[in-house]
């Protein structure tokens, strides 16, 4: 049996990234309950002072922590998950997201097979990554085992939005431009003046 470890790993590390999609997160007050889970009995005052319950109401963001937390450790991206088999590869998804900064550098050290993604706009290159490549696995009794379809996680940090990723895997001497337009299809529809869509000539 395959060793799933690796593959957990890649899949939490998408999954982690996923998290951070879509717009700031807003922090809101929640009704105080008591031990048992019920409503929690109104404040009192002593001395003849007076109480008040203010309603909840949603924390701007610029004063929420969570918030700032996540734009200092995070980067605009592209979120990828491909299967590799033999020499063909190919896009499971591709969702734009806040990307964890130390996961899309390009300067990462990867020990071992590695694939490498490179992502292109206007005919340019404008971010480049490289993740471990799975491609050999633990087998229960049996030592390694040479995996020739396997799934790849990747994080691609980016400013705009993507039209090409170049991904190469040497292991087994994959190779393809893959077309990932449609991942910013649905922002789009919501925003059709989003950075993340071409503008009318």
């Amino acid at each position: 049996m395959k060793h799933p470890i690796i593959h957990v790993l890649a899949v939490a590390a998408l999954a982690a990234a996923a998290v951070l999609l879509g717009e700031p997160v807003q922090a809101q007050t929640q009704p105080a309950r008591d031990g048992a889970g019920e409503p929690a009995p109104p404040p009192s005052a002593s001395h003849d002072g007076k109480t008040q319950l203010l309603p909840a109401r949603p924390i701007a963001e610029s004063e929420d922590e969570l918030n700032r937390l996540a734009t200092s450790q995070t980067v605009d991206g592209l979120v990828l998950s491909l299967t590799i088999d033999g020499s063909s590869i190919t896009v499971d998804s591709a969702v734009p997201a806040r990307v964890p900064r130390r996961q899309a550098r390009k300067e990462r050290v990867v020990g071992g097979d590695l694939v490498r993604a490179t992502a292109f706009a206007g005919g340019q290159a404008i971010a480049t990554t490289v993740v471990p490549d799975t491609v050999l696995n633990a087998s229960e009794g049996g030592g390694l085992v040479r995996t020739e379809r396997r799934q790849i996680a990747l994080v691609l940090a980016v400013d705009r939005a993507v039209e090409t990723v170049v991904v190469e895997a040497l292991a087994t001497n994959a190779r393809a431009t893959l077309d990932v337009r449609q991942a910013y299809a649905r922002v789009c529809e919501a925003d059709r003046n989003s950075k993340w869509c071409p503008r009318p000539r």
